[in-house]
C-alpha cells in the first residue's frame, strides 16, 4: 500500500475512533464522492457486509441523505430525522425499514466539500444497542466537523477531474462514454456501471466497444493505461 494510502487509512481510523467515542455511535462508514455524485471507496467500521452490499446494489437509490439528494444543502451535518426535507415520505419510510432490518435506530451524515463540490462523507449510525442520540450528540458532530474537514483536505488530494476531461476530449468520447470509461477506470464491473448509470448491461457493452475502438485498445487494462497516458 502506498504511503499516501496508509496516511488516508490511518486518518479514517482515527476519525472513526473520535466519532465513536464522542457520539456513542457503534457503526461508521467513510466514502469518497466522484464528480457525478457517485459514492465509492467505502471504509466501514462494525458495519455488516450484507448492509453495504444491499446499499450499493439497490438502497442507495432510496437514501434520503445521499449526496444527490442533499448536494444543495448548506449544513455540513444532516440528520435522518430531517430526511423529509430532501426526499418523499414514502422513500424515507422505505429507507428506514432497511435501517431497521439491520437494527440501525438513527443516522447522521457528515459532508465534506472542496471548491463547492462534495468529495467525501461519513455516515454515523446508532444501533439499538447504543444510547439514543440527542441534541448533545448532534451539537458535538457540528463542533467536530470543521476539525475533521480541515485535516481531511490535507490527507485527500484533489481529484483529477481536469485531467480526465482532457483525456475524454482527446479520445472524442461522448458524455455517456466518458462516464462509462471513468467508472471502468475506478474498477467497476459492467454490472456496477449499469447500476450506477441506470442503463442496461447490453448498453454498457455497446459503449465499451465504441470506447475501446476510439482509444485503440482491446481490453479494460489497455483503456486504463491509455487514459493514464493522456491525463
Amino acid at each position: 500500500m502506498a504511503f499516501s494510502e496508509v496516511r488516508k487509512r490511518e486518518f479514517i481510523n482515527e476519525t472513526f475512533r473520535l466519532l465513536s467515542g464522542t457520539l456513542g455511535a457503534s457503526r461508521l462508514v467513510f466514502y469518497s464522492v466522484d464528480d457525478n455524485n457517485n459514492l465509492h471507496n467505502f471504509v466501514c467500521s462494525r458495519v455488516p457486509s450484507e448492509f453495504l452490499k444491499i446499499y450499493i446494489r439497490e438502497m442507495h437509490a432510496h437514501d434520503p441523505l445521499h449526496v444527490r439528494q442533499i448536494k444543495h444543502e448548506q449544513s455540513p451535518v444532516l440528520k435522518m430525522n430531517d430526511a423529509g426535507r430532501y426526499s418523499a415520505e414514502s422513500e424515507v419510510a422505505l429507507y428506514r425499514q432497511f435501517l431497521n432490518v439491520f437494527q440501525v435506530s438513527d443516522t447522521i451524515e457528515l459532508i465534506f466539500q472542496r471548491d463547492s463540490q462534495i468529495y467525501a462523507g461519513i455516515c454515523v449510525m446508532w444501533t439499538a444497542d447504543d444510547a439514543k442520540p440527542d441534541d448533545t450528540q448532534f451539537h458535538l458532530a457540528d463542533t467536530l466537523h470543521p476539525y475533521i474537514s480541515y485535516n481531511l483536505k490535507a490527507v485527500f488530494t484533489r481529484s483529477k477531474a481536469a485531467e480526465a476531461v482532457q483525456a475524454n476530449a482527446l479520445l472524442h468520447l461522448t458524455q455517456r462514454e466518458a462516464e462509462v470509461a471513468r467508472l471502468l477506470c475506478c474498477g467497476r464491473t459492467n454490472a456496477d456501471i449499469a447500476q450506477c448509470l441506470g442503463i442496461g448491461l447490453a448498453t454498457v457493452k455497446t459503449h465499451l466497444i465504441h470506447i475501446f475502438d476510439k482509444a485503440g485498445v482491446d481490453n479494460r487494462a489497455g483503456l486504463v493505461s491509455r487514459m493514464m497516458q493522456l491525463s
